[in-house]
């Protein structure tokens, strides 16, 4: 039989072969110069993912299909519209693209959620989140944040989180409504490479000797109760590894 009904606006279209789907844009947020935030049409059957998963974006450029993956920063726990952030980088070609000719009301095509940097949730949780990000490395994060703050009452997080400056920090009013609406469970300690004139935070790159010092400055609830992320340049996960190496932290 013909199908003769129109698609609303919230439906995707059915999976084609090997798990690709068509999401509609229904907003384009920017987060800063260089980052920005599309948020899809949730679709009927909604599209099933875990805090910290990404998404495979399709977009043909100049006759070619270009494949990128980026993280999503919504939580499926919230209900929220699946939604990645993406920050340009120079020579990009998909991040590029998207940010200059990307609009609300266009399709994209993309492939199923995937990813393992995500943690099991439970409401009888009782631990200690331990993050460090760097850049659009907070994009995971964001989600996983947010199923925390959602989905673990018991549980608290501090994130350690690096940019060049003030103007580059991502979700940074969202960030700061965390610190307020969860004061008791959410922490965040900023650090900039070039941080203003009555920075009082943490600046520079983040070393050992930074790291060391921060960790006097989070809750310890002891390594039994934590789970360390990190999500960010290849020099600051390698700084953070052997930190939490020289604290007797499993790398699992």
């Amino acid at each position: 039989m013909f199908n003769l009904f129109k698609k609303k606006d919230g439906e995707a279209s059915k999976p084609k072969k090997d798990h690709y789907f068509t999401l509609k844009v229904k907003k384009i947020v920017h987060e800063t110069e260089d980052a920005y935030t599309i948020v899809f049409h949730q679709p009927t059957a909604p599209l099933q993912y875990e805090p910290g998963q990404f998404l495979t974006l399709i977009q043909e450029i100049d006759g070619k299909k270009i494949r990128r993956s980026y993280s999503l920063s919504s939580s499926p726990y919230l209900n929220e519209d699946p939604a990645v952030t993406i920050k340009c980088v120079e020579n990009g070609l998909m991040s590029n693209y998207l940010h200059k000719n990307l609009k609300v009301g266009d399709e994209m095509e993309i492939m199923e959620p995937m990813g393992s940097f995500t943690t099991v949730f439970k409401q009888e949780n009782e631990r200690h989140l331990v993050m460090f990000g760097g850049g659009s490395g907070i994009t995971p994060m964001m989600s996983i944040i947010k199923s925390t703050m959602q989905e673990e009452p018991k549980s608290i997080v501090s994130l350690i989180y690096a940019n060049r400056n003030v103007d580059s920090i991502i979700f940074k009013a969202q960030l700061d409504a965390f610190e307020k609406q969860f004061a008791n469970r959410f922490k965040v300690v900023h650090v900039l490479d070039n941080a203003p004139i009555n920075w009082q935070g943490p600046s520079g790159l983040l070393n050992p000797v930074m790291l060391a010092d921060i960790f006097t400055k989070i809750p310890d609830w002891g390594i039994k109760k934590s789970q360390y992320l990190m999500c960010g340049p290849e020099g600051m996960m390698n700084n953070v590894q052997a930190l939490l190496e020289s604290m007797g932290v499993a790398k699992d």
